[in-house]
């Protein structure tokens, strides 16, 4: 007696995570590939400026261009073996949306406030986001590392940094 063949597995869903993942790329790589066009070219370089931020770029499209189609397909993304996740359970989407509106508000405020109050609005949402609960040690640790940034970049690579309302002190 033959069994009769056993149904194909059900194909999976297309997983909105893994697709806002791949198109978020997608864009990273096309922002990245925009901007490497206003690059000038070097004179009389062999290898000008736009090289290797052309090849990040283009490389960043292409992975991208990949992800979507096999979160088109319906392939997920899946953990690595040493995590400990369900993949099934209900994704939490306020996290995201809090490191986001931390990383937007830090940007919106970079020039008129500062690098140091920016980034450190940044470090505060993502410590937020993480569970951390204790303001004062949010707030001075943000802005110490804020300011260890600051320094580093401004003194140790010689960079341009809008010091914003901390001009004079900075």
């Amino acid at each position: 007696m033959t069994q009769p063949p056993s149904p194909p597995p059900a194909r999976p869903g297309i997983s909105p995570a893994d697709l806002a993942v791949a198109v978020g790329i997608t864009l990273v790589g096309l922002l990245l590939l925009l901007g490497t066009l206003k690059i000038p070219f070097g004179i009389n370089a062999v290898v000008g400026p736009r090289v290797f931020p052309m090849i990040v770029s283009v490389g960043t499209l292409a992975l991208g261009a990949l992800l979507i189609v096999n979160a088109l397909r319906g392939d997920r993304a899946e953990p690595g073996l040493e995590e400990d996740t369900d993949p099934d359970a209900p994704i939490n989407h306020v996290n995201p949306v809090i490191i986001m509106v931390g990383f937007l508000i830090g940007a919106f405020l970079l020039q008129p406030l500062g690098f140091v109050i920016g980034t450190a609005i940044m470090y505060f949402a993502v410590a937020y986001a993480f569970g951390e609960r204790r303001f004062g040690l949010m707030l001075g640790v943000a802005l110490l590392v804020a300011l260890v940034t600051y320094v580093l970049f401004t003194r140790g690579l010689g960079l341009t940094l809008p010091p914003g309302v901390l001009q004079g002190i900075l």
